[in-house]
């Protein structure tokens, strides 16, 4: 079967532009690559996934301020990969570009559903494509903002079919993934669902909205407390977040915060501005008699105008890096779609047709030049820096991680406590909450004697006063520092900061003695 690109025709998945859109994706992304830099934030999602794997619920494997389903996700990709046998970081990040491959899909579907256009449709699926940060993190992940994203997508999708559970659903669950992602679902739907006509009819759809939003939350609190973790879990996602959560303005620092954003999404940043800008400029025709009766369009464009809003006031509110912007970023490129669609509107529609493809065009190669382009393996040497320095330590060698987590990923270990961050106001909450404060937990970190100790940026004074007597620095890796036990001996010592410091030559050797012994060969997942 065949459909026309200005065919308002709707087939949901069955539509076939959206096996392209799909298809293009996924080599999008693939030729990004899956060796990009394992940071601090990425590698606490993946280590959280080991945990749920190894058998800890949420928050008792890693405190976080996620929502659970942060930590849940990275799990699905890390037990896929150790039943197929594949490392538990390829795993994760494998799932997660295939979340992002649906996330570009949902886009595509999206803006064909609001305009009544496949062009617009592949328009808005391409412009969100473009964006270089969603690139980077569609490969390099696992990033709990991508889940979060694909549901904000979905929740909009419902919302221009008025399936109000639905959108319900997915608002809940994309807050469930991280709190922030409210701010972008739930303004639109509430507001196209009061706009909706008729009182009665009004009524049903919040109904039916609550209960939609509900049902995740409730299965979430049941969960927590038959493993006993309920109160874990709300002081992770409400107290967390409400009392200690420390936020960086985009008014403090503006030129800093913007050159994040230029390097995070370059001349795509223009793209999400122009996007945002198109959805509150076309949200006034909501004023228009005239606009409501011709454009079914009106009231859910109006409804994401008012969320653009909402969702940029909070992003300025709090801009610790150019992922914070994540949030908009479905926003953007549905205003991208309108753009396209409203100033080809009245041109023929052999000029119609070849302006949406000139720009479905322009921001695919974007796209495929960032992703070839911009290709990192920094996750090699990392590897290489873990098992260069392991492989210099008895097989029973214990880390411990402060702002740090990559170590234990890479290496498969386990953290002795599940305090490991010390940032954006988790060190108050912990100094709080901790018998003793923070200087106290710092003195119990070496009860169990750790052989190794990775500590990360930004490294506190308490941090460095809890490793100062018994440690001494032996290297760097590419995004902490490794400090190991002063009473493993000089000529151990010594070693140990010869093999941190040509980690590749280590590394190599490590493996060739252990591929000719007839012990098992080094793994990097459990």
């Amino acid at each position: 079967m065949t459909m026309s690109l200005e065919s308002p025709r709707r087939w949901g998945f069955l539509d076939p532009y959206v096996l392209v859109v799909g298809a293009v994706s996924l080599v999008t992304f693939a030729l990004h690559g899956l060796t990009g830099t394992l940071s601090r934030d990425l590698s606490v999602y993946t280590y959280a996934g080991q945990q749920v794997v190894d058998g800890h619920p949420p928050y008792l494997g890693i405190l976080n301020r996620a929502g659970p389903l942060a930590h849940l996700a990275p799990a699905l990709g890390v037990g896929i990969a150790r039943i197929v046998g594949i490392d538990d970081l390829v795993g994760a990040r494998l799932l997660f570009m295939a979340i992002s491959v649906l996330c570009v899909c949902t886009a595509y579907l999206l803006g064909r559903d609001l305009f009544g256009s496949p062009l617009v449709g592949l328009v808005t699926a391409a412009t969100f494509l473009s964006f270089q940060g969603f690139i980077e993190y569609a490969s390099n992940g696992p990033r709990e903002k991508t889940l979060m994203m694909l549901f904000i997508l979905l929740a909009l999708w419902a919302m221009v079919h008025r399936r109000w559970f639905a959108a319900g659903l997915c608002v809940s669950l994309a807050t469930l993934t991280l709190q922030i992602g409210f701010f972008a679902a739930a303004p639109a739907v509430l507001v196209a669902l009061l706009l909706a006509p008729g009182e009665g009819g009004r009524i049903r759809a919040l109904l039916r909205f609550v209960a939609g939003g509900l049902t995740p939350v409730l299965v979430f609190l049941g969960y927590f407390a038959l493993v006993g973790a309920l109160k874990d879990a709300v002081d992770a996602f409400l107290v967390l977040n409400f009392r200690y959560s420390t936020s960086s303005p985009l008014t403090d620092h503006i030129g800093s915060h913007v050159n994040k954003l230029k390097e995070g999404y370059g001349v795509t940043l223009w793209f999400m501005l122009v996007g945002l800008a198109v959805l509150v400029v076309l949200s006034f025709a909501i004023l228009s008699p005239k606009a409501r009766r011709e454009h079914a369009w009106v009231v859910p464009v109006t409804a994401m105008g008012v969320a653009t809003v909402v969702a940029v006031f909070w992003t300025v509110r709090d801009l610790d890096g150019w992922p914070d912007a994540f949030t908009v970023l479905p926003l953007a490129a549905v205003g991208m779609g309108a753009l396209v669609a409203l100033c080809t509107a009245r041109l023929p529609r052999p000029f119609r047709f070849g302006s949406g493809l000139a720009w479905v065009g322009l921001a695919t190669v974007l796209a495929l030049v960032f992703s070839v382009t911009q290709r990192s393996h920094v996750l090699v040497d990392q590897r290489n820096a873990v098992t260069a320095a392991l492989a210099q330590l008895p097989a029973d060698a214990t880390i411990v991680t402060m702002n740090a987590p990559q170590p234990l990923v890479l290496s498969g270990k386990r953290n002795p406590t599940r305090f490991m961050m010390f940032t954006g106001g988790l060190d108050q909450y912990m100094d709080d909450t901790w018998p003793g404060g923070l200087r106290q937990f710092g003195r119990e970190l070496d009860h169990g004697k750790p052989t190794l100790v990775a500590m990360g940026v930004p490294s506190r004074v308490w941090l460095k006063h809890a490793v100062k007597a018994n440690y001494v620095r032996v290297g760097k890796a590419p995004g902490w520092v490794w400090f190991a036990r002063k009473s493993l001996g000089e000529a151990e010592l010594r070693r140990l900061r010869d093999a941190i410091h040509h980690p590749a030559r280590a590394a190599r050797e490590a493996r060739a003695a252990q591929s000719s012994s007839a012990s098992a060969p080094v793994r990097h997942d459990r």
